[in-house]
């Protein structure tokens, strides 16, 4: 059944076929799972993501209607369940600190465009700049510049150990900076605007 199309696997569920079931899982499993992976970066939130949505579609399969996208169906309640989860969780401080350990060694930029990130991004200069001067040195090497550890080594003249130190040190920092003054609500409306978007 895996070029059924979704209309036809949605008469199938609403009549509580499970061979049609089955196959929508096996072709938006892993879609799902990459989708809710990318909105929360936590790998076992995902996965159960991803059992949540094909659990609510089984459970409330009455709920369906054929003609209507099922596609989009399954990733509303997907988008669904990471933001209810995002909106408790970041109440967490486990959870804050992983959310600001990644923002923190973000080197690619990939948060670079979302409007409230900018406010994150102000503290965290703030955080760079409070360091000392060849710790704040190495961090902007490694993280704006975008340097190797041997790279920033071979410039500064110093051993590859030390940079690693410095690097730790600086992100620890960093990050334990970020937390202490980064307000809630900007987190939170982060996770808003991935949501939304």
């Amino acid at each position: 059944m895996s070029d059924t199309t979704d209309e036809i696997l949605c008469k199938g569920i609403l009549e509580r076929d499970q061979e049609a079931f089955q196959a929508l899982y096996e072709k938006y499993r892993d879609t799902i799972y990459g989708y809710t992976l990318k909105l929360c970066g936590l790998p076992e939130v995902a996965s159960d993501a991803v059992q949540e949505v094909f659990m609510k579609i089984w459970i409330k399969h009455d709920q369906l209607d054929p003609g209507l996208s099922l596609k989009a169906y399954l990733f509303t309640t997907a988008r669904n369940y990471i933001f209810d989860y995002l909106r408790k969780a970041v109440h967490d401080q486990h959870f804050r600190e992983h959310f600001l350990q990644l923002y923190t060694e973000d080197t690619r930029g990939a948060m670079d465009d979302l409007l409230y990130t900018r406010q994150l991004e102000a503290i965290k200069m703030k955080a760079i700049s409070c360091l000392p001067a060849q710790r704040q040195l190495i961090f902007r090497m490694s993280k704006v510049q975008g340097l190797t550890n041997q790279e920033i080594a071979d410039q500064l003249g110093i051993s590859i150990n030390t940079v690693r130190d410095q690097l730790v040190k600086a992100s620890r920092f960093v990050r334990h900076y970020l937390y202490q003054h980064a307000d809630i609500s900007i987190l939170l409306a982060i996770f808003c605007h991935i949501y939304t978007h």
